[in-house]
C-alpha cells in the first residue's frame, strides 16, 4: 500500500464543508481511476492532514499519479472549491507536491 499526507491550513469549523467536497469528488470514479483505495482527513489545530492510500498493484508512484490528474475536470472543480477553505502551510508551496509529507521512518510488525 502506499500512503500521502497532504499538509494544509484550514479553520476547524470548516471540516464539514471540505468533507461534503471531497464526497462528491469521491463519487466521480477519478480516485479508482488513479489507484485510490481510500482518503481519510484530519484536522489538527488549525492544520488540515489529508491521508491518501493507494493499492501497490498500480504502476508509478502515487504523488505523481495525483499531480498527473491535476488537469482533469473533476479535479479542477475540486480544487477550486476547497480554496476558499485551505489555505497553503507555507506561503512558499506553490503546487500539490509541495503539501506531501515526506516520509522518513516506517515500522511494520
Amino acid at each position: 500500500m502506499q500512503r500521502v499526507l497532504f499538509i494544509d491550513r484550514m479553520d476547524p469549523q470548516n471540516a464539514d464543508q471540505v468533507a461534503k467536497i471531497w464526497a462528491t469528488h469521491d463519487a466521480t470514479g477519478l480516485p479508482q481511476k488513479i489507484g485510490v483505495a481510500r482518503r481519510t482527513l484530519y484536522r489538527f489545530h488549525g492544520l488540515y492532514v489529508h491521508m491518501v492510500e493507494a493499492v501497490d498493484d498500480i504502476e508509478g508512484d502515487l504523488v505523481d499519479r495525483i499531480f498527473d490528474a491535476r488537469n482533469v475536470p473533476s479535479f479542477i472543480e475540486t480544487g477550486d472549491a476547497l480554496a476558499g477553505f485551505l489555505e497553503p502551510y507555507s506561503p512558499d508551496f506553490r503546487n500539490l507536491k509541495d503539501t506531501a509529507a515526506e516520509e522518513f521512518y516506517q515500522w511494520h510488525a
